[in-house]
C-alpha cells in the first residue's frame, strides 16, 4: 500500500535547493508552482516552491493539499531573530505560529493585536496564532539531540549554532526597526519572522492536518541592520541551509531512519 506522502512548503528556490542537495532529484515545473518528488526511505516527499509572503503561501499550501493527500505538511527555511541572543546559524523548531498583522487600528491610532477565531453564520476565522504538531514537535526535537548545526560561515560569532524551540511570528513585513522588534517579541514571545508560516499553518488547521515549521536564523538586526539591496556582503547560499538539514533528519526518522 502507498503511503500517504509528508508535503513540504518552501518560500524560496535558495532554501529549496538544501533539500534537493540532500535528497537528489530535479525540481520540475508544475504551472506557477515548483516541485521536488522525492523519497526518503519509504515515504514519499513533495517538496513545493511557493514563492515569498503570506498569499503565495497560502495558495500553494491548499494547492499541495487537495492534489497531493499528505498526511502532514512541514515548512523549513530562513528567519530574523526576535531576540537579540539568537545567531546566524541557529535553528528554531516551531511551537506555534503567529500571524502578527492580525491586528486592529484603534481610533486614536494604537494597534491591538486581534488573535480571535470563530464561527459566525457559516465562516470560520482560524486564531491568529496555531499551535504546531506536537508529535511532530517532539520528534524533531528528539533528531536533533546530538545533532549540531553548521557554524555560520561569516563574522566572528561568540559560541556555535544551538537548536531551540519557540513561536514563530509571519506576516508581508521584514522588521528592522529594533523597537518593533522589541515589541513583537513582548506581545508573541516570538523568537524569529518570516513571511510564509503562519499562513501554512493556518491553511493546515483548517483541514485538521499535522503542520510543524523549522526555521534558521539567517540575520539579526539587532546586530546588524540587513540590506535587502546590496547582497553581496550576505551569504544567500547559506539561508535556510540548517533548517533543510533538520527537515531531513524528521524525515529519515519517519521512515525509521536515523
Amino acid at each position: 500500500m502507498t503511503r500517504q506522502p509528508v508535503c513540504i512548503i518552501v518560500a524560496m528556490d535558495a532554501e529549496l535547493i538544501h533539500l534537493t542537495a540532500l535528497t537528489g532529484g530535479e525540481p520540475v515545473r508544475d504551472g506557477v508552482w515548483t516541485d521536488l518528488h522525492l523519497a526518503v526511505g519509504d515515504l514519499p516527499v513533495i517538496a513545493t516552491r511557493c514563492g515569498i509572503g503570506m498569499v503565495a503561501a497560502a495558495a500553494a499550501t491548499e494547492r499541495s493539499i487537495n492534489q497531493f493527500q499528505p498526511a502532514a505538511v512541514l515548512n523549513f527555511g530562513c528567519t530574523g531573530a526576535h531576540r537579540r541572543d539568537l545567531l546566524p546559524g541557529d535553528v528554531i523548531i516551531g511551537t506555534a505560529c503567529v500571524n502578527h498583522a492580525r491586528i486592529k487600528v484603534l481610533p486614536d491610532g494604537t494597534e491591538r493585536f486581534d488573535d480571535s477565531g470563530y464561527h459566525i453564520e457559516g465562516e470560520q476565522l482560524i486564531p491568529a496564532a496555531v499551535p504546531c504538531d506536537p508529535g511532530l514537535r517532539e520528534r524533531a526535537a528528539t533528531v536533533a539531540c546530538g545533532w549540531s548545526p553548521q557554524p555560520w560561515p561569516t563574522g566572528d560569532p561568540p559560541r556555535p549554532p544551538i537548536v531551540t524551540e519557540g513561536i514563530v511570528a509571519s506576516a508581508d513585513i521584514w522588521t528592522q526597526a529594533p523597537e518593533r522588534i522589541e515589541r513583537l517579541h513582548a506581545r508573541h514571545a516570538s523568537l524569529c519572522e518570516d513571511m510564509e508560516a503562519a499562513a501554512i499553518a493556518q491553511i493546515c488547521a483548517l483541514h485538521g492536518l499535522p503542520f510543524l515549521t523549522i526555521k534558521d536564523i539567517s540575520n539579526n538586526e539587532f546586530m546588524e541592520t540587513t540590506d535587502v539591496a546590496n547582497w553581496e556582503n550576505f551569504p544567500v547560499e547559506e539561508t535556510g541551509k540548517r533548517a533543510a538539514a533538520l527537515t531531513y533528519r524528521l524525515l529519515r526518522s519517519l521512515t525509521g531512519g536515523s
